[in-house]
């Protein structure tokens, strides 16, 4: 999850927390300060991390506290007066919030970081912990106005939804749906792999998308109008994967989204919820 600058605010009221409590005093800072000092620089390191993945280069400034926070981490190893974590601790109370919080809060009012967000809150309650790194990385590509990437990582979220089921339903029930299809006459069953026989999931991983979908109306049982816009969709991310002048927007982005909520996340799996 990418943090947001309100989650920077009370990291950094921590931080004011810490250094007060530290005191004036020149004796050696008590075990639990220590403690109270080392988890605040590990939990920056986190977010750190996060913000120079979501700010795409707009927070410069992050690095010189990776630094202090270093030395703070460092310092709490070993016998550290607590002014001299005061010390340490003084430039991000004093500094942090003009130098990162304020700049996040920008970046976070910009159009395409509030499309971002609701596109990752577009699927919220309704995906897996898998599920959700591949709808967590689609939105972080969005908000760089990377759309083409996004609409490859929803689609993954997507096909990584269809593996779970078949999983779950088991790979005989997949493979006598699909050699219920490939009996079917005209398109698109006529298109689907004959001799479908998957035992395990690397078997599922080798196959064709377009022949999941297909499977999909026996598996699923959607109809063919489900089958055209998931059809649709898997030609949408197959442009967007692959050399072209496909130049999809955040609109584009968001419909996508919208569409495979709609006939795959709110359907494929809930049968035990219904």
């Amino acid at each position: 999850m990418n943090p947001t600058s309100e989650e920077l605010e009370v990291f950094l009221e921590r931080v004011s927390r810490a250094y007060a409590d530290l005191g004036t005093n020149h004796s050696f800072a008590r075990v639990e300060q220590s403690n109270t000092v080392a988890e605040i620089a590990r939990d920056w390191f986190r977010l750190s991390a996060a913000l120079k993945e979501t700010a795409d280069g707009l927070l410069p400034s992050v690095e010189q506290f990776d630094a202090i926070m270093a030395d703070v981490l460092k310092a709490s190893k070993q016998r550290t007066r607590a002014s001299g974590f005061r010390k340490l601790l003084g430039p991000v109370k004093s500094n942090l919030m003009d130098a990162v919080v304020v700049p996040l809060m920008r970046h976070e009012g910009s159009p395409a970081q509030a499309a971002a967000r609701q596109l990752e809150g577009l699927f919220n309650g309704l995906v897996s912990i898998e599920e959700s790194l591949y709808i967590a990385e689609a939105a972080r590509c969005s908000a760089v106005r990377c759309q083409r990437e996004a609409i490859v990582m929803l689609w993954a979220a997507t096909i990584a939804r269809f593996h779970a089921d078949i999983q779950n339903v088991g790979f005989m029930t997949y493979n006598a749906a699909a050699a219920a299809t490939v009996k079917k006459k005209g398109n698109p069953f006529n298109r689907v792999t004959n001799s479908v026989n998957v035992t395990s999931l690397a078997d599922l991983q080798l196959g064709r998308d377009f022949d999941i979908i297909v499977i999909g109306m026996e598996l699923w049982r959607y109809d063919s109008q489900t089958f055209d816009e998931l059809n649709r969709c898997l030609n949408i991310r197959n442009s967007a994967a692959h050399p072209g002048s496909f130049e999809p927007t955040s609109l584009d982005v968001r419909q996508f989204a919208e569409k495979l909520k709609r006939h795959v996340f709110e359907t494929v799996g809930k049968r035990n919820n219904q």
